[in-house]
């Protein structure tokens, strides 16, 4: 009887421990999610920055300006494409870009929805990210979604 008792408690022990480090996979992914937002947030706020300066003048363009700049690439993904580096670029600034090259392959690799951008910890979290427009009085977000 001892026997059998010992066995039921075992087993209730180890479903115990399997929920628990199946939740904690989760967290970790969300933890993840919330971290690559972070950083896409803050390449987006360093891209409006740059913009605001007229190439190596003392000039200034408007955050109107800027904001129709954005707004002109009409998807998430197109967005996310003005933070990519770009080698061919005349512009220091965009030649080296506001995310590293292996973040922006990383997302450009999982994202196959122009309207979402995908990563695996997104992906294993049942999130994406979306880079909705930058509307008027505001500033641009990125916005993370659950599926």
């Amino acid at each position: 009887m001892e026997a059998i008792f010992t066995i039921a408690i075992i087993g209730i022990m180890t479903s115990i421990v399997v929920a628990a480090i199946s939740n904690a996979s989760q967290d970790a992914y969300r933890v993840m999610a919330r971290q690559q937002q972070a950083s896409v947030q803050s390449a987006v706020t360093a891209w409006v920055m740059a913009q605001t300066r007229v190439g190596n003048t003392a000039q200034f363009q408007s955050l109107e300006s800027v904001r129709t700049t954005y707004n002109a690439a009409s998807s998430s993904l197109s967005r996310f494409n003005l933070l990519v580096p770009n080698a061919a670029s005349p512009n220091p600034t965009l030649r080296a870009g506001f995310l590293d090259q292996t973040t922006a392959d990383h997302f450009l690799d999982y994202s196959t929805n122009a309207s979402q951008l995908q990563t695996a910890a997104l992906a294993n979290a049942k999130q994406y990210l979306t880079l909705p427009d930058w509307q008027s009085g505001d500033f641009p977000h990125v916005n993370l979604v659950s599926q």
